[in-house]
């Protein structure tokens, strides 16, 4: 019996230990799935590259010096690019550092660039090479008509300076007119110039006298100048910082004022000026930031000029 039992005994244990096999092996290949989902995911990650952080880089160009009409454009302009990813470069430069700007725009990694410059042959060149280059740009101020561009964005000078030029000549009987200028916009005083010569047509008896000043600090010895002249009629002041450098002694019959900042209306309402031309510098910073930001993405049309009204107030 016991004889019978020992070998019971040794044919059950294949069976026991097989099974505890068994059970052994789903553990251990349970336990290898549970892993194996651990583990997938930390592998995919690690294989994938990371994602990269979306940048535009926009560039704007500017060949003066900082003044406060620069600073509402850009105030305004970076507000409104006020997105994820878009960087806004500013580069004020001098004539002399031309050369390093144009390296700067051909070597940049721009999606879009603004442009203020003196439309001469630098300034084209430059344009037109970034053009080639597959980056969209937009002029700030005024307008260059000969060469290609996506945009152009500023105030129409040409019409405020003959709607100006049409006061003048239904206003002074005879005589002569003197437009005292000067502005950070190049070319801004050349085509105020012209519509105003063109706006006094309407009375050929009264003629234009163009003052330029490179320095409004000169402004009160040229008016000076111009108060001692009897055939001066009238006196136009162009530009906010001649105004304000001229308002204090500048004669109160026939004078007309120019400027971007707030305190002219102030004058207007206080019988200082007669005639007075309020641009909006902020409205120019907008607008192009609009066009820079839809050109950066695709969108737009191929060219789009925007002249941004002006306040006009005359007695």
């Amino acid at each position: 019996m016991e004889g019978l039992q020992s070998q019971l005994a040794m044919h059950d244990a294949p069976l026991r230990s097989g099974g505890r096999w068994r059970r052994g092996l789903v553990r251990v290949c349970s336990s290898g799935f549970a892993v194996l989902l651990l583990v997938l995911p930390a592998c995919r990650d690690a294989s994938a590259p990371p994602p990269e952080p979306f940048e535009f880089r926009i560039g704007v160009f500017i060949q003066g010096k900082p003044n406060d009409f620069w600073d509402a454009v850009l105030d305004r302009m970076r507000q409104r690019l006020n997105l994820s990813g878009v960087q806004v470069e500013l580069v004020l430069f001098k004539s002399s550092e031309r050369a390093q700007v144009a390296q700067q725009i051909r070597q940049g990694d721009w999606r879009a660039i603004a442009i203020c410059a003196p439309a001469d042959e630098w300034t084209k060149q430059t344009i037109e090479q970034a053009m080639r280059a597959g980056v969209p740009v937009v002029l700030m101020g005024v307008d260059i008509t000969d060469v290609a561009r996506l945009g152009s964005v500023g105030t129409n000078y040409y019409e405020a300076g003959r709607r100006a030029g049409i006061w003048y000549a239904q206003r002074v009987p005879t005589g002569e007119v003197a437009v005292v200028a000067g502005h950070p916009v190049p070319r801004a005083v050349s085509e105020f110039w012209e519509g105003f010569r063109h706006g006094l047509l309407y009375n050929r008896r009264v003629r234009a006298r163009l003052v330029p000043l490179s320095d409004s600090r000169n402004t009160p010895i040229v008016i000076e100048k111009l108060r001692a002249e009897p055939r001066i009629k009238g006196i136009f002041l162009m530009g906010a910082e001649v105004a304000q450098q001229g308002i204090a002694i500048a004669p109160r019959t026939n004078l007309g004022v120019l400027s971007w900042r707030a305190p002219a209306h102030d004058w207007y309402l206080t019988r200082q000026v007669e005639v007075l031309i309020l641009e909006r510098p902020e409205e120019i910073g907008v607008r192009v930031a609009n066009l820079l930001r839809n050109l950066s993405q695709g969108r737009g049309s191929d060219l789009q000029i925007v002249y941004t009204p002006f306040e006009w107030h005359a007695r």
